[in-house]
């Protein structure tokens, strides 16, 4: 027969003292601050493979429209009546414009936006619907997009191409206000490129692809379709308002300094290359740029779709918006 001992020192011990379990919470701590960033970093390249499979798909519906129509689509068309409707955001749009600077006073800038100008002419978004495989949309251009139900219901369509992964825009959309309630006019962050130019005309007067009532053939790109930027990412926008769908490299006095920055002024008291805001009248534009923290993706027009540092010199993107400016450019590597 066994003698159990009465030593209490001697008894065995179970469970875990303070001491150690605040080791293995500290040791956890220290794995879980080791693992984040490298989850959070796996999951953002995730997102950025799905953003250029996006730019892809954009350009070829752009390829498969020209194939049909001999022409790319027109950047946006003026509307029989033109205008815009201005819309109250039911919750506001808080917009990141870069990284902090000695000239935002060490502040990250943004942009909080509270309405937007939704314009009545119909981009380049809606002319490729149907090569985008939605063409249950069913947009009619025959009726002002403002009063007619069916385009009002049509503009609310969510087209997850159209829409980068890594953007953080308001869950809640403005209502379109007539027709079945689908969530709201639905977003877009891309772009085409209208060049440099500031002008709005005829091809004789825009320098790069797709503008106001554009008709540009392949023909036209005498920089040579690797060289010539078609689209490219932005901040916001929606897909169903002109004013969403098309940018431009801002250098109107041709200083080789982009003229656009993160005050909603031109020039721009803070310049940038990307993540640029320009408020004109009222109506928020946003140039080039991304959610993502260091590079910007593009689709040149030969099929292809690429990644550009936001480092990049302003000079290179410029020529690179150009479709026949016959600058000696390579798209960087």
């Amino acid at each position: 027969m066994t003698r159990q001992s009465s030593c209490p020192s001697c008894q065995t011990r179970s469970g875990f003292t303070l001491i150690e379990l605040l080791v293995v919470i500290a040791i956890i701590a220290v794995l879980a601050a080791l693992l984040l960033p490298a989850v959070q970093s796996a999951r953002e390249s995730a997102r950025r493979s799905q953003c250029v499979n996006n730019m892809k798909q954009i350009l070829l519906a752009a390829h498969n429209y020209e194939s049909t129509h001999k022409v790319f689509p027109s950047g946006f068309i003026t509307a029989a009546t033109p205008g815009n409707s201005t819309i109250t955001l039911p919750q506001p749009a808080i917009i990141p414009l870069g990284k902090a600077s000695a000239q935002t006073g060490g502040v990250p800038p943004q942009v909080t936006l509270n309405d937007w100008a939704y314009s009545e002419d119909w981009g380049w978004h809606a002319l490729i619907l149907s090569d985008m495989g939605e063409g249950t949309a069913n947009v009619n251009y025959e009726e002002r997009k403002s009063t007619s139900a069916n385009n009002q219901e049509a503009i609310q369509l969510v087209i997850s191409s159209y829409v980068c992964p890594s953007a953080s825009l308001p869950a809640s959309r403005p209502p379109a206000g007539s027709g079945r309630n689908l969530g709201g006019y639905a977003y877009s962050t891309y772009r085409g490129n209208s060049g440099t130019s500031p002008t709005a005309g005829s091809p004789t007067t825009n320098n790069g692809i797709l503008f106001r009532d554009s008709s540009i053939k392949f023909r036209d790109l005498k920089d040579g379709a690797s060289n010539t930027l078609m689209f490219g990412e932005s901040m916001m926008g929606y897909w169903g308002d002109g004013n969403s769908a098309c940018a431009r490299v801002a250098d109107d006095d041709g200083n080789g300094q982009p003229d656009w920055g993160s005050d909603g002024n031109a020039p721009s008291q803070n310049p940038s290359t990307f993540d640029t805001y320009v408020n004109a009248n009222g109506a928020h534009f946003f140039g080039f740029g991304s959610w993502h923290q260091e590079v910007v993706h593009f689709a040149p027009a030969d099929g292809s779709a690429r990644s550009l540092s936001k480092t990049i010199d302003f000079t290179i993107l410029r020529d690179l918006c150009t479709r026949s400016g016959g600058e000696r450019v390579n798209l960087p590597e």
